[in-house]
């Protein structure tokens, strides 16, 4: 019984610096992957709003319709800006022990997982993604889904390779 219990302090300036971390951005035919799919939905919602101002005759009486294709078109330009920027800041990086996380147009976030903390990671291939050769890897945690993360826009190879590694070590 002759342990003794510490509790020492720990300094600020001896905590490791996660944020001088380099980074890796996500592949930049991800973004094209954003593109099109925002474009086809784009369509089929456009082309919903004709086929409803072709049909109700109450549409077309309609006072401010410019100001209104105005405002719909001003959207989808706004999103499409929106989708740029958020994928601009959107970056990965995996270290030893832990994957990082970068995201956020108007707030920053970045989520740290430990190794140690991840149950099971899922490689997914959107249909676009596939075509542009990318896929996603998404970490599980046992925090729940507030800190699972889904890092998209990886190169497949690249994608495979890492969920080797990591299955690899969260197995042991």
């Amino acid at each position: 019984m002759g342990t003794t219990f510490e509790n020492n302090e720990i300094l600020a300036q001896d905590l490791p610096n996660y944020e001088a971390v380099a980074t890796t951005r996500l592949d930049k035919k991800h973004y094209w992957v954003v593109l099109i799919s925002t474009l086809l939905v784009f369509s089929f919602v456009s082309l919903g709003l004709m086929v409803c101002y072709n049909f109700f005759n109450f549409l077309k009486s309609m006072p401010y319709k410019q100001a209104a294709a105005i405002a719909y078109l001003s959207f989808w330009g706004l999103y499409v800006l929106y989708s740029w920027i958020g994928f601009k800041r959107k970056s990965y990086c995996y270290r030893a022990h832990d994957v990082i996380y970068n995201f956020g147009v108007f707030h920053k976030t970045t989520v740290l997982i430990p190794f140690n903390r991840i149950q099971h990671i899922a490689l997914h291939e959107g249909l676009f993604s596939r075509k542009f050769g990318l896929a996603s890897l998404q970490f599980y945690t046992a925090g729940g889904s507030t800190t699972d993360i889904n890092i998209p826009g990886m190169p497949l190879e690249v994608a495979k390779s890492f969920k080797e590694i990591i299955s690899n070590k969260i197995e042991k």
